[in-house]
């Protein structure tokens, strides 16, 4: 006999998505019938909870000028610390500068632009890692001429429907739940430092070949080639709220800076773990859209031979997998944890070392990171989760 139906599972209802025998068994099962009105109803009051973080009329920063800050992020600094980079998870926090990556998710899929700042399209349910090839953003460093066709090719294809606010600090797990609008979970063993909710985001991107070809072949690929039937593709996105939660001494995601240096990271904040948690981003995409050889042209674009960028493209579900970009001297690995199998990715750096463990469950999507080589205190957190 078929068991009541996951959150996951309802989640896949209110979308639309929800597989043929499951649509029965809520049509004639009560209980989760009463599930799914609950999960509408919490949707409904995340919604006019988080009225107030509409945007304000300050002005936003041009997409020139988010170029060149990206520019200065991802390619002339040295990799972002991956503590860092689970505080900005899931959304990059500036309305321009967010255009620019989250139109780059669609023309490059795994360019460094991306690296552990944005997920993989569609609904995620596993989780791969990508050893990290930069040398063909490096390339584009300094170039204006590029930089400006950049900027029109984003300007003129992204419209962002739901600009993300700062992060907003709450008292307890229950606020968090209130206001992220699906079920936190947080171990009842420990006390977080603190507790922040990301409000939701979304944007539509509408493909126009052309252009982006023309912006490939500027970039001194004229070898990569986009296919036709991306020409005019309308993508839709949306990235729902997100829970940050700090144990031990961790930076404030709404007053850290970017200037501040990895040797601070490592001495201010040695016992920091940070505890990242989100539903699943939605994407509404054309059927016909082959992300696998867009994956393929990105991957090719940031530096991989061919040969490599087909092997690791045939090895990955695309539409259902987050891919994490791993940075130098990093190493990633199987685990065990919360009872599905995720990733535990290691990285040394010249300050201090640095981890994260990721993993898909329920439709959720979890991620624990911190500074030195011990990860026991994350797999705490992750074995004692209700």
């Amino acid at each position: 006999m078929k068991k009541h139906l996951t959150e996951g599972e309802l989640r896949a209802s209110l979308d639309g998505e929800l597989d043929g025998s499951l649509l029965t068994h809520l049509e004639a099962c009560a209980d989760c019938q009463g599930q799914l009105a609950e999960l509408k109803g919490t949707h409904l009051r995340v919604a006019s909870r988080l009225s107030f973080l509409a945007p304000g009329t300050e002005q936003v920063p041009s997409v020139r000028f988010a170029w060149s800050c990206f520019t200065e992020k991802y390619v002339k600094q040295k990799e972002t610390s991956m503590l860092r980079k689970w505080f900005a998870f899931p959304v990059v926090r500036y309305g321009a500068i967010a255009v620019l990556a989250l139109a780059l998710l669609m023309a490059f899929p795994t360019t460094r632009a991306l690296a552990g700042e944005l997920l993989n399209l569609f609904r995620v349910q596993q989780v791969a890692v990508l050893p990290i090839d930069s040398t063909g953003l490096e390339k584009m460093t300094g170039n204006e001429a590029l930089a400006s066709q950049m900027s029109e090719l984003i300007s003129e294809s992204t419209e962002v429907t739901d600009e993300p606010g700062e992060p907003v600090e709450v008292a307890n797990v229950d606020e968090a739940k209130s206001a992220a609008g699906f079920n936190v979970r947080l171990p009842a063993d420990q006390t977080p430092s603190h507790i922040y909710v990301t409000d939701s985001s979304a944007f539509n991107l509408t493909v126009d070949r052309a252009k982006a070809q023309a912006f490939i072949e500027a970039a001194g690929r004229d070898d990569l080639t986009l296919p036709e039937s991306v020409d005019g593709a309308e993508i839709s996105v949306s990235i729902p709220a997100a829970v940050n939660t700090a144990f031990g001494t961790c930076p404030d995601p709404r007053t850290e800076k970017p200037e501040m240096q990895e040797e601070d990271m490592g001495k201010d904040y040695a016992d920091c773990v940070v505890f990242t948690q989100m539903p699943s981003p939605l994407v509404n995409a054309p059927a016909d859209l082959d992300m696998a050889q867009l994956a393929q042209i990105g991957l090719e674009f940031s530096g991989m031979s061919r040969e490599e960028a087909a092997a690791f493209t045939a090895t990955v579900d695309w539409t259902s997998t987050l891919v994490i970009p791993v940075p130098r001297r990093a190493t990633s690995q199987d685990v065990s944890v919360d009872g599905v199998t995720g990733k535990l990715i290691q990285r040394v750096t010249d300050y201090a070392p640095e981890y994260a463990l990721v993993w898909v469950k329920d439709g959720i999507i979890y991620g624990l990171s911190g500074m030195g080589t011990d990860t026991a205190p994350a797999f705490a957190i992750a074995e004692t989760l209700p």
